[in-house]
Order: structure tokens, then sequence, then C-alpha cells
């Protein structure tokens, strides 16, 4: 792991291509929302727009076969809010408890599949909500009308595939312990998931890196619906803000990468890392010269993860005693962590219980320094306020300065 004597922790604005892609996309989702409008007001709403028709297969058992409870509801008690000031502050539990549906996989015989977004439509072509979690992120994904051509395919398929893959938390917390569930429904038979080949690297290889070995992936065209004989879809094992999941689906995300990338459990978890998001294009912290001046006398380092091969990032995480960063995907590798002291840096003042729950999942502790500005705005972190929860909260002693950082 390469270390760089870095001079200014100072943010990059975000570089040109991010910014046309965001430009690109946001102009994509806008046109196409002007046109389901119309389509609505010209009274074609019903026969165009993938809106138009949800149907749960959860709800009507009658839409698919082999319908396999793996997990029934269950009310999840993470404490009394007057006790827990995060509790008192959080937007998404309430009274300090968390409710989770059933966890399930069933089949859907001639289904149609958007592998860009993840979208299943049943053979009278509407959207099984499943498949994509619920109305509100139907609602805020790119595709909009129903399809008029599609690639046919026979055979048994399946896939984990949903809105933002790039997004590190979505990705260890929603996609992957679909394939759990895949692989208790399978029970040894072969099966192939159909991924979109827009899939990043590091997609791809922790992909490979807990796929059991009755599995195999193809990439296919990723904005090319695809018509399937029978369709295995696994219901989101975890819901909106909630990354508090049954242990064994932790224990399958971590294990299979101990293994296959050779990750060895160090002696003692000692290293404490900052993660910047330095590179993003929002949420960023305005005074993080500040901030690594401060924390460097507690002995972390200055990272970036997304410069790290998926084996690097299992090792930081795995080594990491304490990790400090901003409100971002980066937490969902403290999946990789032990007993671990995490620290978020809240934009907001009343987030959403993303990160509280998987580290009360995960048998993490959690902390938390709040600002008070939108979820997706840059900010300024309260310097003495962090001094005080890294020392009085987190428990960790000052060290020498740290001589250089890694990136």
């Amino acid at each position: 792991m390469a270390l760089y004597a870095g001079k200014s922790f100072s943010q990059a604005p975000p570089g040109l291509r991010r910014s046309l892609l965001q430009w690109k996309f946001k102009v994509s989702w806008k046109l196409k929302r002007v046109a389901a409008s119309i389509a609505e007001k010209v009274g074609a709403g019903r026969l165009l727009l993938l809106k138009a028709g949800t149907v749960s297969a959860e709800n009507d058992r009658g839409l698919s076969s082999n319908f396999l409870l793996l997990h029934p509801p269950e009310t999840i008690v993470f404490g009394d809010p007057a006790e827990d000031s995060f509790l008192r502050s959080c937007q998404s539990i309430r009274e300090g408890r968390m409710s989770r549906g059933n966890i399930f996989v069933c089949e859907l015989e001639s289904a149609l599949f958007y592998p860009e977004e993840g979208v299943v439509l049943n053979r009278d072509r509407n959207v099984v909500i499943e498949s994509i979690l619920d109305d509100d992120r139907l609602s805020g994904a790119q595709v909009v009308f129903k399809p008029l051509r599609w690639t046919r395919r026979a055979g048994t398929f399946s896939s984990i595939q949903h809105l933002w893959p790039r997004n590190n938390w979505h990705w260890m917390v929603d996609f992957l312990p679909q394939l759990h569930s895949l692989e208790r429904a399978m029970a040894g038979r072969e099966l192939t998931l159909l991924m979109p080949d827009s899939l990043s690297t590091f997609n791809r290889e922790s992909l490979d890196s807990v796929l059991p070995d009755n599995f195999k992936v193809e990439y296919v065209s990723s904005k090319r619906w695809i018509h399937v004989d029978r369709f295995v879809l696994p219901s989101h094992v975890s819901r909106r803000f909630n990354g508090y999941l049954p242990p064994e689906y932790y224990q399958f995300i971590r294990e299979s990468p101990f293994k296959r990338l050779g990750v060895e459990k160090p002696a003692k978890a000692s290293r404490r890392y900052y993660i910047s998001r330095n590179g993003a294009a929002h949420r960023r912290v305005r005074n993080e010269d500040e901030v690594m001046q401060m924390l460097t006398e507690f002995g972390f380092e200055w990272i970036l993860i997304e410069k790290f091969s998926m084996k690097e990032q299992v090792e930081i995480f795995r080594s990491a005693e304490a990790i400090i960063s901003p409100h971002g995907a980066a937490f969902g590798g403290v999946m990789f962590s032990d007993n671990l002291k995490m620290c978020v840096l809240y934009p907001e003042a009343r987030p959403g219980a993303y990160f509280y729950t998987l580290a009360r999942g995960m048998g993490h502790q959690h902390f938390a320094v709040h600002s008070n500005v939108g979820e997706d705005d840059d900010f300024d972190v309260d310097v003495q306020e962090l001094r005080r929860v890294v020392s009085s909260e987190m428990k960790l002693e000052t060290v020498k300065p740290a001589t250089a950082v890694v990136q």
C-alpha cells in the first residue's frame, strides 16, 4: 500500500468529465419526465408508462411461484431516544425502533428485465415493485416507459442489480446481500446472474469475491430489455435508510472475500483513517485542512478510498480501529471491520439512519458530529466538537503526529 507525503488536504472541484456526465443525467431525467407528463395528459399513461402499473409479488402470491420465506418481519429495537442523542435527531427511526418486512425469494414466468436499474416486469408488463424496492425509487429511475423491443433468452436467470451500483453503501447493503438469499433458494442448483456491462471494476471485483460456486455472471447491454422464461426474484434484505441485516448476511459478505482475496485478520486492528470526499461532487468538508490538522494529533491517516483496489479496501477496513468520514458511500466498507469506532460527519442536523443501523447490526460503535445544512451540501465541521467526540466519546488518545498520508 503506497504512502504519500501530502502537503494539502484541500478540496478539488469535480472534473469536467464528471460535470458533463451529471449534466447529461439531469437533462435526460427531466426530458423523460416531461415526455411522461405529456403521455399522461393525452390519456396514454397507462399504456406507455411503467409507473402506471405496479404489482407486488409478496402481496399477490398468484403472480409468482416457489415463494420461499427466508426471514419473517422483524421490529428492531435500538434503544430509548431519551438515552441516545442520535435516536432523538434521526429522521428515520421512530421511538427507537424500526420495522423490516419479509425477506423472500420467488420466481416469475415470462418476465422482462431492464439491466441498468434492475426493474422487472411480470407477464402482464407490470412492474414487480420488489425489484426496485418501492414506488419512491421507481419514481427516481431513469427508465420511464414500457419496453417496445427486447432480446429473448431461454432459461432461468436472476440479478441483484438496482439503482446506484456505484454507491458503495448501497452496493454493500442493498445489492450483495441478495446473493445470499439466492444461494439459499437455489440450494446448490446453477444460476446465471444478468448484470449490466456498465458495472465498475470495483463492482465486478467485489461481486466475484462473494459469488457462490454454482453461480455465474453474464454481463449484458445495460439499456436493452431482456425477456426470460423464468426470473428468480430476491426481495431486498435491507429497507430504506436501514443497514441492519440478519447476522448471516454480514457473515456471507465478509467471509468469502477474506478467503478469496487472502486478507488475514490482523493481530490488532490499530489503524485510524479519515476517509475524504475530496473527489466527490458534493458533501465535501470545506475546512478539511483544519480537520486533518487536529486528527493527525490522534494518528489518523488521510485516504481517498476510491483509489484502492477491492483487496486493498478490505485490508484497510479490516485493519481499522477507528474511521472518521463525511456522510457517504465509503461507510459500506465497515462490513469488513471488527469492533470499529466509526464517526460520521453529518452535514445535516437530522440525518437518516443508514450508518447508525449498519453500525448497530455489525456491533460497531457509532459516533456523530452534525452541521446544519442540507444533506448533500458541502459543509464546515466544528473542529472543537469533533475533538471532544474523538477524545471523550471515542476515547482515543493522541499520538505522535503522522508524517504521511495514504492516497
